[in-house]
């Protein structure tokens, strides 16, 4: 009887299945590196937003346009941990603190736990979300619009 309210996967040529899960459709896509990471994006039961395939079928080219910006962001949000270590106010659950000296190490300790395509303040956007040793507690989303960057948040809402 339930199967009747269930809404029927999608199946997009290029990114393959998506099934309709807690207000978002959700699939996967690859990154640069080839790693499969879920894709979440917006829509409605009927169906999801085909304009978000447009962002995500850019998502390469978006994130190099933004990589300077990105690494930048993900080095200054690690230096007020780095000081607090310093300082003995910080002790890491998962092991030793991480030697970060510079935005690209920054970026290159970060792993990607998820992309969203959804929409923030009136328009879509693309949330790549990133998981990285100094900050345990939170989910770091970094935002932007095309090869337009807009911010990294220190607490990804991820849905």
């Amino acid at each position: 009887m339930f199967g009747l309210f269930k809404t029927k996967d999608f199946q997009h040529p290029e990114f393959g299945v998506f099934s309709w899960d807690r207000g978002c459709w959700r699939g996967q896509c690859s990154l640069a590196d080839g790693a499969p990471v879920p894709l979440i994006i917006s829509g409605s039961r009927k169906g999801p937003d085909h304009a978000a395939f447009a962002h995500a079928a850019r998502l390469g080219d978006d994130l190099q346009q933004v990589e300077s910006k990105l690494k930048q962001a993900l080095f200054e949000h690690h230096l007020p941990y780095a000081e607090a270590l310093q300082r003995g106010d910080l002790t890491l659950e998962s092991g030793p603190f991480p030697a970060v000296s510079d935005a690209d190490q920054a970026l290159a300790l970060a792993e990607v736990d998820a992309v969203l395509i959804l929409e923030l303040d009136g328009e879509l956007a693309t949330e790549v979300c990133y998981r990285v040793p100094w900050d345990e507690e939170h989910i770091l989303g970094a935002r932007f619009r095309g090869p337009r960057w807009i911010e990294l948040c220190g607490s990804s809402g991820m849905p």
